[in-house]
């Protein structure tokens, strides 16, 4: 199971399961139609990864928005 964690907007935070496959992120990406110019950063178990990294069984990602700010 990949538990994943979708925070791409600033009003609410998504909670999607995943049966286990091999799989990177970007194609977490692509399966779950998430916008990836939305994307400001992936963390996998807490630690900051990137788009080709794969997800082990029993991993949660976590997808954050883009910050900005002044």
């Amino acid at each position: 199971m990949i538990k994943i964690k979708l925070s791409i907007s600033d009003k609410d935070v998504k909670d999607i399961t995943l049966e286990y496959k091999d799989i990177t992120i970007e194609e977490i990406i692509t399966e779950l139609k998430i916008d990836k110019d939305q994307v400001g950063a992936v963390l996998v178990n807490g630690i900051p990864k990137n788009f080709s990294d794969k997800v082990e069984d029993e991993s949660e990602v976590f997808f954050l928005p883009i910050l900005s700010g002044g």
